[in-house]
């Protein structure tokens, strides 16, 4: 009786624990990364995406912005701070690091290729746009000017291509003010 009464009182507790308020992070055993721990999942940046004016071709994704020291260290373990950000995304013909004016490194200005779409992401960082086929280099706008980190191997600034009749995915990580 006792170990029916037990058993019954498990169930009862791993069911209210399994309860989540809308929007609030939770743990998913399901994700390709279990094998090393539980997997955080951030469901209220899953439903803001899933807000996004659905698209049948072009580029979707999200802008994280990251800061701080981020070197990992023996005496205090690294947790790090990206999350997502609202920022204005300029999507413009691939550019190639030859055709634009650079400050810093990783600032542009005077791009001279032409500018495709313009869009500001919604609070989470998550973006969409529909594009022709083709191959494009996406920037967001930052203080010191339009922001890129990723190169090709031809030095094409942050590459994204779109194929006919399918939607690419792109994560942005904006991290200038990072140490690593």
């Amino acid at each position: 009786m006792k170990e029916a009464l037990v058993i019954l009182l498990f169930f009862i507790a791993a069911c209210n624990g399994s309860k989540q308020q809308p929007g609030h992070e939770q743990y998913s055993a399901s994700d390709s990364a279990t094998a090393q721990g539980m997997v955080k999942q951030d469901t209220s940046s899953e439903q803001a995406q899933d807000n996004q004016a659905p698209i049948q071709q072009g580029i979707k994704g999200k802008i994280y912005y990251e800061s701080g020291n981020q070197m990992p260290s023996p005496d205090v373990p690294r947790t790090s701070n990206k999350r997502g950000v609202q920022r204005q995304v300029f999507i413009y013909e691939l550019t190639n690091a030859s055709q634009v004016t650079t400050t810093e490194g990783v600032f542009y200005s005077n791009i001279k290729t032409k500018q495709v779409a313009q869009v500001t992401t919604d609070a989470n960082g998550n973006f969409s746009v529909s594009l022709k086929p083709g191959r494009y280099s996406i920037f967001t706008k930052e203080p010191k000017g339009l922001y890129a980190n990723l190169f090709d191997g031809q030095n094409n600034i942050f590459p994204v291509e779109v194929k006919e009749g399918e939607v690419t995915e792109v994560e942005f990580l904006v991290n200038y003010d990072a140490v690593y």
